[in-house]
């Protein structure tokens, strides 16, 4: 009785609702063929660096997520007294971009900077971190 219950059902909603029953056959073609459905891209774009200088304690990130349009350039720089992190980028999309920086000695945090971006940007980020002391390839005014 349950079985015959069961299928009642199913016959009522494959006469109400027809298409439910059927299976959905796309058609591929060119646009001539105006049931023909185009190829599109939806594709999001991710870009990530890390960056950690362990003799200064400073960390560096970048993240560009969910990005329409990608471009970017990046140079790195971490040695025993200098970090440095230059972007570059042109995108479409999400962009995140953080600075940690922390007392060599102590691990106490100095400085933090967090940058989001949400949109159409164009950017050039530029961050030089130096020890306490003078940058040895520079004499009086360092260029940041």
């Amino acid at each position: 009785m349950r079985l015959l219950a069961a299928l009642s059902w199913l016959l009522l909603l494959a006469l109400i609702c027809p298409a439910c029953s059927e299976h959905y056959v796309m058609e591929i073609g060119s646009k001539s063929n105006p049931n023909a459905h185009l190829f599109s891209y939806d594709q999001k774009f991710r870009e990530s660096t890390f960056l950690q200088n362990y003799m200064m304690n400073v960390t560096a990130k970048k993240e560009f997520t969910d990005a329409t349009r990608l471009s970017t350039d990046m140079q790195l720089r971490a040695d025993a007294n200098i970090t440095e992190m230059i972007i570059e980028a042109d995108f479409i999309g999400i962009g995140r971009l953080s600075y940690l920086v922390r007392d060599p000695e102590t691990g106490d945090e100095m400085s933090r900077i967090n940058h989001m971006f949400v949109g159409n940007f164009s950017m050039d980020e530029h961050i030089r971190i130096i020890k306490n002391h003078m940058d040895e390839d520079c004499w009086w005014l360092c260029p940041v």
